[in-house]
């Protein structure tokens, strides 16, 4: 059965961020399930969670070898399928995770500021996330 897509991210929109329930991996693991029939595996998020931490978490986690990274067109279009995980990086290394939506164009994912987000890259770049790196199942 599939699941009618803007009824299941409408409400998403907005949504509180709280770390112990939805966190942005948690949130990324949500999206995938519910709309890409995927199961990626669960991680537990300490208490008190450096970002140095989650730095580690990301660059470390076996679930990496599964993905490959998706090619970037001419003038860094996007050319990742829909539902690609994109991790994104302040500086050099990923501290953040969000699913790209490829018909809307747009990034879903979820902080401590702004909750859940629907964000093109442009927006993302412009809140300070320089590198995205689009990751598609191998």
């Amino acid at each position: 059965m599939s699941i009618d897509r803007s009824s299941f991210l409408s409400p998403l929109i907005g949504e509180p961020w709280a770390w112990q329930s939805r966190n942005c991996w948690d949130f990324a693991c949500h999206v995938q399930r519910e709309l890409f029939s995927r199961e990626l595996p669960r991680v537990a998020v300490p208490v008190g969670f450096s970002e140095r931490w989650v730095l580690e978490a990301i660059a470390g986690h076996p679930e990496r070898a599964l993905w490959r990274e998706a090619p970037q067109g001419p003038g860094g279009l996007v050319t990742a399928a829909d539902g690609a995980l994109v991790l994104m990086a302040r500086l050099r290394f990923p501290a953040h995770i969000g699913v790209w939506m490829q018909p809307e164009a747009r990034v879903i994912h979820c902080d401590g500021k702004t909750g859940v987000a629907f964000e093109t890259v442009l927006a993302l770049r412009q809140m300070g996330w320089k590198k995205l790196s689009f990751f598609e199942p191998r």
